[in-house]
Parts: C-alpha cells; sequence; structure tokens
C-alpha cells in the first residue's frame, strides 16, 4: 500500500502553512542572481522548507535550529539583513528545547549578527536594526515558553482541585453512611420492636399496647426530622448563605449570635470544605456548648480563610474524639488545613484556617 504524502502532520492544521509565504523573497531574490549564487541560494531554499517541515515530524529540534540559522545567516549576508527576520521561523523549535539548547539557539543567532556586521562594516545603528529581528524573536520565545508553563500549572491546579472534590465527596459519602447506621438504623430498630411488642399487647392489655403505639408514633417522628436534618445537610450553599443559616440555628436556639464576615470569593472545591466547616461548628454550638452567646468571625487573606467561632458555654475536654469535629479535622487535612481551639468553664473558642493555593 502506497502512503499518501503529507507535507505537515494532521494535528497542526494549516498552521505551518503561512510561514512558507515568506520564502517568495529568498526566491525572488535568487531570480535576480546568477552563476553560482544562483544556484546556492535555490539549494538553501529547498534545504530550508525540507528542515522547517521535518521540525515538525521529528525531534532532533536542536539541529534543525542550527541549519536554519546557518540558511537565514547566508541570505542575510548576501542578500539582505532583512532576512534576519526569518528567524521566526526557529521559534517553534525553540520553544521545544530545553532552556539550555534554547540560550544556546539564540546565542547562535546572534553570532551571525556580530560575524555579518564585521564582515560588511556596519555601522552601529545597522547593528541595531540587525539585531532587531533576534530581540523580538528571543522575547516571543520566551512568551510563549511562560504561557506554557503557565497553563500547564492551571491544569495542574484544576486538576487537584478536582482530587479535593472527589476526596471530600468520598468523606461525605462515609460520614452520611455513618449517620445512617449510627442515628436511622438505631431508631428504626426501636419502632420494629416497639411495634412487635405493641402487637403481642394487643389483646392481653390494651392501655400498654397504646403506650408502645405512643412511643412508635414519637421515635418516627423524631427520625423523620433527623432524615430532613440529613437531607439539608447535603445541600452545599455557598459560605455565604451557610452564615445566614448558622445565624438562624443558633438563635432559633435561644443563643444571640453575632456573624462578622467580608465579601468572600474563592474556588468552589474549597468553599465546601469551609461550609462543612461552619456548618459543623455551628451544631457544635447548638448541640453542647449551652451558650447564650457566639460570634462567627471570617476572613479572607492572600493565604486562605480563617473561621473562627467563639461562644460562652460549659466548654469541653478532650474535645476532637467527643463534640463530632474528627470528620471535620480529616476534610482540614486533606488540604493541609489547621484547626486550633481553646475551651475552659467560660467558654469555647475554635479556629479553622483553609489555605488557598495563589489563584484559586
Amino acid at each position: 500500500m502506497i502512503r499518501s504524502f503529507k507535507m505537515f502532520p494532521k494535528e497542526h492544521g494549516k498552521e505551518p502553512y503561512p510561514f512558507l509565504i515568506y520564502l517568495l523573497f529568498p526566491v525572488i531574490g535568487a531570480f535576480f542572481m546568477e552563476g553560482i549564487n544562483r544556484m546556492i541560494t535555490i539549494f538553501f531554499i529547498v534545504s530550508f522548507v525540507a528542515i522547517f517541515r521535518q521540525s515538525y515530524w521529528r525531534n532532533s529540534y536542536f539541529t534543525y535550529i542550527c541549519m536554519q540559522a546557518i540558511i537565514i545567516g547566508y541570505w542575510a549576508y548576501l542578500l539582505s539583513p532583512m532576512f534576519l527576520w526569518f528567524s521566526a521561523f526557529s521559534t517553534n523549535l525553540l520553544v521545544s528545547v530545553s532552556a539550555k539548547k534554547r540560550l544556546t539557539g539564540i546565542g547562535i543567532y546572534v553570532a551571525i549578527v556580530i560575524a555579518i556586521s564585521l564582515m560588511k562594516s556596519y555601522e552601529p545603528i545597522q547593528i541595531m536594526l540587525s539585531s532587531l529581528p533576534i530581540i523580538i524573536n528571543g522575547f516571543n520565545v520566551y512568551t510563549i515558553v511562560a504561557t506554557r508553563k503557565w497553563r500547564e500549572s492551571q491544569q495542574r491546579l484544576e486538576k487537584a482541585n478536582d482530587t479535593i472534590d472527589e476526596l471530600i465527596k468520598q468523606q461525605e459519602r462515609q460520614r452520611i453512611g455513618r449517620d445512617l447506621h449510627d442515628t436511622l438504623g438505631q431508631k428504626l430498630s426501636m419502632i420494629t420492636l416497639k411495634t412487635e411488642l405493641a402487637e403481642k399487647l394487643l389483646h392481653p392489655d390494651p392501655s400498654k399496647a397504646s403506650v408502645e403505639l405512643k412511643e412508635v408514633i414519637s421515635i418516627s417522628r423524631a427520625t423523620l426530622k433527623q432524615m430532613r436534618e440529613l437531607v439539608e445537610d447535603l445541600e452545599t450553599e455557598s459560605l455565604e448563605d451557610e452564615l445566614t443559616a448558622g445565624r438562624q440555628h443558633l438563635e432559633s436556639a435561644g443563643i444571640q449570635t453575632n456573624v462578622y464576615a467580608h465579601s468572600i470569593q474563592m474556588n468552589r472545591a474549597y468553599e465546601k470544605i469551609a461550609v462543612m466547616a461552619t456548618r459543623e461548628l455551628v451544631t457544635n454550638v447548638v448541640k453542647h456548648s449551652h451558650a447564650t452567646c457566639c460570634s462567627i468571625h471570617v476572613e479572607r487573606t492572600t493565604e486562605g480563610v480563617t473561621i473562627r467561632v467563639e461562644d460562652d458555654g460549659i466548654g469541653f475536654k478532650d474535645a476532637v474524639p467527643n463534640y463530632g469535629m474528627l470528620g471535620l479535622q480529616g476534610r482540614i487535612d486533606l488540604i493541609n488545613g489547621t484547626i486550633d481551639w481553646n475551651s475552659n468553664r467560660t467558654g469555647t473558642i475554635v479556629q479553622i484556617h483553609v489555605p488557598i493555593p495563589q489563584g484559586v
């Protein structure tokens, strides 16, 4: 089977072809030459096109950079220093090599400019004009390199955010499983036992059966309430909405609440962690602190978000294991965050720092 000829790889599309238009200049120059100069120029034109094509197919970029530089230097010496603008053809190659080879490649072009300037005894202004193409193309090369590195860092950051998001979901699934097992599972077992007991007492002792059924109704209502709380807990809101909901939750429990927070903007993955942290801390105050006053401070800095919750409750001992903060500690650990607390009989202060990388 005969393979069809392709000038450039398919994935590059039409990108390389506009560069070939610039070859009209040396072609026109060759038309006005005679003898050996015309033959050499035509040979270099064909060689240049071949090298330019191969630069898209092969990985020997530095070799092609050197060959292009020699041909461009010949044209610049023989025809006009304006041909040094053809150094732009080497841009895609210089971007693809290592930093050391990139600097060497640009150095070759600089050496060509110096050699032509000496051989033709250029004036300072001519040297400056001859150097301008190399300076501009060198700047373009390093601009493209910096842009590529920035894009790669953004892609890595997005990948890291996706990983954190997935780990958060995994931890939430585990937490939901524990809640269902420890709370709803226990209540449903009690409902089953009491219903069976009421069935047995229905004929011999209807009054006791009635008591058991009333307890079943009470337990089922409590279970329904817990189920609703669990569903509401799954709905991750913005941090601003969570602060509003936290204030309402505290005030409905009879706790005077003050919230201090400025406008906060952050990546969604990190905001989820901040929302969960705020929710967990507010829940702990309502369930365990017996406080009358609570204040919530949220501050965004260049390093991350700091959440501080203070109450005037009874304090606690062995804080993390006994007050439902193990899950929160696990989430904070995922992003190398910190959690600190100070508790005594006059109240508790819990502070959480959610670090956020630059640009998030």
